[in-house]
């Protein structure tokens, strides 16, 4: 598992991402109850982000978004 710094290219992507999903409406963040996503770290092939009480299911939530690199290892 590696993390990756903010000044990374892709710290900023992954959490556009984040926010494009269904149930975060838009948000990278989702406060809730002072919880919101954070970033628990990187493998090759995915960035690990978790939400200890999410507002729209008042559970915790976990999101696997896959890396840049990752797809490139398909083609």
């Amino acid at each position: 598992m590696e993390y990756l710094d903010i000044n990374n290219p892709e710290w900023s992507k992954m959490w556009d991402e984040l926010a494009t999903y269904k149930m975060n409406a838009g948000d990278h963040l989702c406060v809730n109850e002072g919880q919101c996503w954070e970033y628990m770290g990187s493998t090759l092939d995915h960035h690990h982000l978790r939400h200890a009480c999410h507002p729209r299911s008042q559970r915790v939530e976990y999101i696997y978004i896959e890396r840049a690199r990752a797809a490139v290892g398909w083609a």
